[in-house]
């Protein structure tokens, strides 16, 4: 997906460490950012090398902004054996129009 977007909010940069299936760790690097899409308010996320190459950035809420990212969907089983969805945007990149 590639849209015309608005800066709200830009998250801090953060990374977890996190245990791999083979014992070993890793970081996962993220940072979030709140969008306007038109009426639409977008909520995205930098991981890995896009996040740590942005740990800096300032992004402006004047300028407009290309994001280009995907979606995924998941689904999960509650306690109440409810059937659950979630969508999560990660970006790919954010440059200036």
């Amino acid at each position: 997906m590639e849209t015309l977007v608005m800066i709200q909010e830009v998250g801090a940069y953060s990374e977890r460490q996190y245990q791999k299936q083979n014992g070993g760790s890793e970081y996962f690097k993220s940072r979030g950012v709140t969008m306007k899409h038109g009426g639409d308010t977008i909520y995205g996320e930098m991981t890995g090398e896009l996040a740590s190459k942005n740990r800096d950035t300032q992004f402006s809420k004047q300028v407009p902004y290309v994001v280009k990212g995907f979606w995924k969907h998941r689904t999960w089983e509650d306690q109440n054996h409810q059937v659950r969805h979630e969508n999560a945007f990660y970006i790919t990149d954010l440059q200036t129009l």
